[in-house]
């Protein structure tokens, strides 16, 4: 960025479209987070199947946004014009969204744990729990995972 050099026209024109490409980007995400509002409404009301599969989509818009916005800042063109700056602030402003993804994960994970300890406590586990686990070929037996090992959920 820090060598400029004289515009052309033809230049000033394709940087114009780039910017009109963009605006449309922007108002089709500012679409979708308002239709994405507005399902959270409808959510209010839904039943279990509806939730599942609105949480199975809304991993799906973020699995789309998140592809789309490493394939943008893998793009050289886009990168090596952001100033320092602006990429501090992205920067930041990913982490935070990082760290509360993850939180959502933990403080999920620990609800279905504490759940399914009421159920152990409770000797009452749901019957599709005690079908999967009676199919299985051999209850596995209880062990530490070993450090840095991500344990597997079933």
């Amino acid at each position: 960025m820090s060598h400029k050099s004289p515009t052309s026209e033809a230049v000033l024109e394709y940087l114009e479209s780039m910017m009109e490409r963009l605006e449309q980007w922007i108002r089709e995400q500012e679409r979708q987070v308002k239709e994405l509002e507005s399902h959270g409404e409808a959510m209010k009301t839904a039943d279990r199947l509806e939730l599942l599969y609105s949480a199975q989509a809304m991993l799906g818009y973020i699995a789309r946004v998140l592809k789309d916005f490493e394939s943008w800042l893998s793009n050289p063109v886009v990168t090596s014009v952001m100033p320092e700056d602006m990429l501090r602030r992205l920067e930041n402003m990913l982490r935070e969204v990082a760290i509360r993804f993850v939180q959502v994960d933990i403080a999920h994970t620990s609800e279905y744990k504490e759940l399914l300890s009421k159920f152990a406590k409770e000797g009452k586990v749901p019957s599709v729990l005690l079908l999967y686990i009676q199919q299985k070929p051999q209850i596995p037996q209880r062990r530490r995972s070993e450090e840095g090992e991500t344990p597997r959920f079933f």
